[in-house]
Formats: structure tokens, sequence, C-alpha cells
């Protein structure tokens, strides 16, 4: 079972839903959850655990990884998101909390599985050449 960090679910189940024109699901969850006494932050990452195990979008990003095992999901931080191999087909990925982040998991774990000598794979963000470079 792959963790994900609470800010990283959070943000990208709401980007993916805005992106698709329905931020009133996650609302409509979140305010439930607050009715039934969560607190704000506690309300939020249950609509988006809902959201995301609803729509699918946690087994996206377990398909993703392909023969990797996903352990974790991290928010990245700064210009690149990467993949990182941690102990045999274990791995954990930074990724930003934007839309597309199961096809770009996809294309980081593809780069870092043709090239078994490698632990990392990195996708550059603002200005790099396009593609992913291995480690």
């Amino acid at each position: 079972m792959m963790r994900l960090e609470p800010g990283f679910l959070v943000a990208w189940v709401r980007a993916e839903l805005d992106a698709a024109g329905e931020a009133a699901a996650f609302d409509a969850l979140r305010q439930r959850a607050e009715t039934d006494g969560l607190a704000e932050e506690e309300a939020e990452l249950d609509a988006a655990g809902q959201i995301a195990e609803r729509r699918g979008l946690l087994d996206a990003l377990e398909t993703a990884a392909g023969g990797l095992w996903l352990a974790e999901v991290r928010e990245a931080r700064g210009i690149s998101e990467k993949l990182e191999r941690s102990a045999g087909d274990s791995c954990v990925a930074w990724l930003r909390a934007t839309p597309g982040a199961a096809a770009r998991l996809a294309q980081l774990s593809r780069a870092l599985t043709g090239e078994p000598g490698k632990s990392v794979a990195e996708l550059e963000g603002l200005g790099g050449s396009p593609g992913c470079s291995t480690r």
C-alpha cells in the first residue's frame, strides 16, 4: 500500500477536479465531513481520499509506476519531479500536485525501469530539456 503525503493528495485531487471543471464535488464532500465533526484539514483529507479512490486516481498512480513498487508519493519541491529507487523495486516519487501527475510518473517509471543500474529518474520542470534524465 503506497503512502501519499497528505498535502500532495489534497492539492492533487483539487487540481484534477479543477481541470475537469468539477471543483464542487470536492467542496461538497469536504463540507459533509465537517458536518460529521471533522476539523477542516481532516475533512479535506477525507474528501480527497474518497475522491481519489472513487475516481481511480490512486490506481492510476500505482499503474503508472509499472513494475516498480510505489511506496510513497511526496509533493515535489523545486523545479523537478523525480522517482527514486530506494530498495529493490521499491521507489519514492516526488511529484507536483498538478493535473497529469500519473502520466508524468509513468514517464519517470519507464525511464528508471529502462536503466536498471540507475537509481533516480528526473523530469526537469522549468526551462529544462524535454524528457527524463537518469542517474
